[in-house]
């Protein structure tokens, strides 16, 4: 109540009612519940709209040329055990080293074709395993990548040559490949020894080598005291196996592996798996997992900590005998393979690889010289010293009755780029001239063979 001057007093409601004056009250109008539904709805459309305007503009700038589609295809392969660890389709091989796993190695472009992998886990389209026959001549091509890539790029020079030959005028080339990127001596000549054990019979063996039996030899094997004769960088492949003095380092690599694959398999099922956003967020995880993983791997796979299951017993020469010791090794495991070419009544063609770090081998272009010779690579390094030993034993192996092919001067009068990489890698072209070469070779030891074969009648 509010007191007057003759203490009457009125209610305070007259006051609010009759006193324009007076303080009003503001009754807030509450919203409907379906008007706060839509309201919230909206607020949450937008910011889901802005999240993935967000997502698919990061997703752009992080992969070039992105795309949803091929960004599935990724999460396929690592969650499927393909993309987790480097050289994830590779299999241990209990007398290779290494092949690929048919199952999960997908078929691959190469030089205009699609190359599978056999049931022997080669990277070749043909059976490995094929028997001699009046109407088939069969040559294997055993060596690391060059002899790879020949393979493929010079297969029709080859066939062309050969099928003109009179011995061999309407009989197919059949080609098979004993060689694997990467592989080095006594890789080809446990390939050869494989194949034959399963049955299988050559006409002719091409080995296409050098560079894998030194350079990858000295600095990936020797220099980290991984044994010479083991496959290349052996140590850095068999890391996740099971050894005492690198078992944390082991499990965290596998533990970064596994952790890589759950995630792609939790995204494939997830509701949100075409959302922008949330595959942002995952491409930034798998990314972060991806590079401790990389990382650790390269710091094991560069310790020179000795552990005989990772590293092989232990190289028993001095240093400055080294390079003769990996020489000679070559030399060795060549003239293990004539002999066995040899009992099986096989040609056999050790063909020493173009390099252009090799002297005066070739006028490199100015493309060459800018992408494909670097002075600073172990390349730089090790070929100028250890191909000469290679070409002094190459004639050791002959006088033993070999035949060997020295083709580093092959491309010596050729000025246009031929080589595509500093890893003496060349393009379709140098695979053409060098498979020139070779079956110019070849038909020379077929005549030979020929008039062996009448003298002896």
């Amino acid at each position: 109540m509010l007191p007057l001057e003759n203490n009457q007093a009125i209610p305070q409601s007259s006051v609010f009612m009759t006193s324009s004056n007076s303080l009003t009250p503001i009754t807030q109008r509450k919203l409907s519940l379906t008007k706060r539904i839509v309201f919230r709805t909206l607020t949450a459309g937008l910011v889901l709209v802005a999240l993935e305007l967000i997502g698919l503009a990061a997703l752009c700038l992080v992969r070039a040329g992105f795309s949803m589609q091929g960004l599935k295809l990724e999460q396929q392969s690592i969650a499927e055990g393909i993309d987790v660890p480097d050289g994830a389709t590779e299999a241990f091989h209990p007398y290779l080293g290494w092949v690929h796993n048919p199952q999960l190695s997908k078929p691959g472009k190469y030089s205009g074709g699609i190359i599978p992998t056999n049931w022997l886990g080669f990277r070749d389209d043909s059976e490995s395993i094929y028997h001699r026959s009046p109407d088939t001549y069969i040559i294997g091509i055993a060596g690391g990548s060059v002899a790879w890539q020949f393979s493929w790029e010079a297969q029709d020079v080859l066939r062309e040559k050969l099928s003109a030959h009179p011995s061999l005028k309407g009989r197919q080339i059949q080609f098979v490949r004993l060689a694997l990127p990467g592989y080095k001596q006594p890789q080809q000549l446990m390939a050869y020894n494989f194949l034959l054990t399963l049955g299988a019979e050559f006409d002719a063996i091409i080995n296409i080598d050098g560079y894998n039996e030194t350079v990858l030899t000295i600095s990936e094997n020797a220099q980290l005291n991984t044994a010479i004769s083991y496959p290349r960088a052996w140590h850095g492949r068999v890391v996740a196996m099971a050894d005492p003095s690198v078992s944390a380092d082991a499990a965290r690599l596998l533990q970064l592996r596994g952790k890589r694959q759950q995630m792609a398999k939790s995204i494939q099922t997830s509701i949100w798996r075409w959302s922008y956003f949330y595959n942002f967020i995952w491409l930034m995880r798998d990314r972060s997992a991806w590079t401790e993983q990389t990382d650790l791997g390269l710091n094991v796979s560069k310790s020179k900590v000795h552990s005989f299951t990772t590293h092989g017993p232990e190289n028993r020469f001095i240093d400055d005998t080294l390079e003769a010791e990996v020489a000679a090794m070559w030399q060795r495991c060549s003239l293990q393979l004539h002999y066995l070419c040899q009992a099986n009544k096989t040609l056999y063609l050790h063909v020493l690889q173009p390099n252009q770090y090799v002297p005066d081998s070739k006028p490199l272009s100015k493309k060459e010289l800018k992408d494909c010779f670097d002075p600073d690579d172990v390349s730089a390094q090790f070929v100028p010293r250890m191909f000469p030993r290679l070409q002094e034993l190459g004639r050791a192996l002959e006088v033993e009755g070999v035949e060997f092919s020295d083709q580093t001067k092959v491309f010596s009068g050729v000025e246009d780029t031929l080589y595509v990489d500093p890893w003496c890698h060349f393009n379709l072209e140098g695979n053409r001239l060098l498979g020139l070469a070779v079956a110019d070779r070849l038909a020379q030891m077929l005549d030979k063979a020929a008039a062996e074969t009448v003298d002896a009648q």
